[in-house]
């Protein structure tokens, strides 16, 4: 019996995890809820695109994307946003928004890349633990 209890609490765990959401099926962010950085400033710019996992664990909740410390998008489960951004090494930041049950979670942020001409993309991710954001790794 104890067997049996602790195989089902590994499997609720389990679906815990938020899924991956490949680019090209994530849903846009509706433009009413991207703030920041939709001009190229110029020939030399490249673009950042962030995608949210879909899965139940946060879905209640949106993320504010920042960044350099400004707010650029909120984005739902299976969304994802795309910035024009100069070369370089921009600070991503990710928080809760809004109150209530979706307050009170510090900012988490990474040292992103951009260059010139190329996309690079990011992945909001999700687990009993937290929300992250990291590098999107192509599994297929």
């Amino acid at each position: 019996m104890r067997i049996l209890i602790g195989a089902a609490g590994l499997a609720l765990l389990a679906g815990c995890a938020t899924s991956a959401t490949p680019v090209q099926q994530a849903d846009p962010v509706p433009r009413d809820e991207i703030y920041a950085f939709q001009s190229k400033e110029g020939a030399d710019s490249g673009s950042l695109t962030v995608v949210r996992d879909s899965g139940a664990l946060g879905s209640g909740c949106d993320i504010v994307v920042y960044i350099d410390g400004k707010k650029s998008a909120k984005i739902g489960p299976g969304q994802r946003a795309s910035f024009y951004l100069p070369p370089g090494q921009p600070n991503l930041g990710i928080g809760l928004a809004g109150s209530g049950l979706c307050g009170g979670m510090a900012v988490r942020s990474i040292t992103g890349n951009v260059e010139t001409g190329k996309d690079s993309v990011y992945r909001i991710s999700g687990d009993m633990s937290g929300v992250y954001i990291g590098p999107y790794i192509d599994y297929n």
